[in-house]
């Protein structure tokens, strides 16, 4: 996949692209790894890590990603990786708000560091979509 893209789906496109076909090349390895990577993207607070479980999450995630973009990119659908997206997703305890000026997005009512990555990806995801570019 390509590295540039528009708007919100170049969060996706990154987080996609932490594994490649090359050895040693997952950004998301190990639980250190992947907090520095999610720290660089600004997607996780500098004081925070990852425990054993959230970077298993997190692997399951970008796997169930990389899933559901992999089938569109052959022209098929994948129920099943569409599934495994939608429960992975669903970590990020999303809400829709809406601020004084009317203005309504969608927000992560999680307080704990992890479903806001989650949250993050996902509202990238919902953002694509809303502008015609998800999935690519």
């Amino acid at each position: 996949m390509p590295d540039a893209a528009p708007g919100p789906l170049q969060l996706v496109r990154s987080f996609a692209n932490t594994l490649s076909a090359e050895p040693d090349a997952d950004l998301l390895g190990t639980r250190e790894a992947a907090a520095a990577w999610l720290h660089g993207a600004a997607l996780l607070p500098a004081e925070a890590g990852l425990s054993n479980s959230e970077h298993a999450a997190l692997l399951r995630l970008r796997e169930s990603v990389r899933d559901v973009l992999a089938a569109h990119a052959d022209g098929r659908e994948d129920a099943e990786a569409a599934a495994r997206l939608t429960r992975a997703l669903a970590e990020g305890r999303l809400v829709v708000t809406v601020d004084a000026a009317s203005a309504v997005r969608l927000a992560s009512a999680a307080r704990a560091s992890y479903p806001s990555v989650v949250a993050a990806v996902a509202v990238a995801i919902a953002e694509s979509a809303a502008a015609g570019t998800w999935p690519t």
